[in-house]
């Protein structure tokens, strides 16, 4: 296995804590644009809200977020479905 090094950047960190945080799991990967996510359709879902230039994470959904992160875990199949909005820039 290598090493991946973050060098403090703290979204890359984040994503790689999820992915090793689910390493038994059967996960899927959605990847869309910003402009399609939906509150509305993840509230049962856990949301993140990044800023990868900076590294920052927010609490809620504003002009800084450059990717939204979300986490559906259907724990009677054991399945997790990570969901990331991302914008063009």
């Amino acid at each position: 296995m290598r090493r991946i090094d973050t060098k403090g950047n703290k979204a890359l960190s984040f994503v790689l804590g999820l992915v090793y945080g689910y390493r038994n799991a059967s996960m899927e990967l959605v990847v869309k644009d910003i402009k399609e996510f939906s509150q509305e359709e993840h509230t049962q879902d856990t949301v993140y809200y990044i800023n990868r230039q900076t590294g920052e994470a927010y609490s809620s959904f504003c002009d800084e977020v450059s990717h939204v992160c979300v986490i559906r875990e259907d724990k009677i199949n054991k399945k997790v479905v990570l969901f990331i909005y991302k914008s063009a820039v």
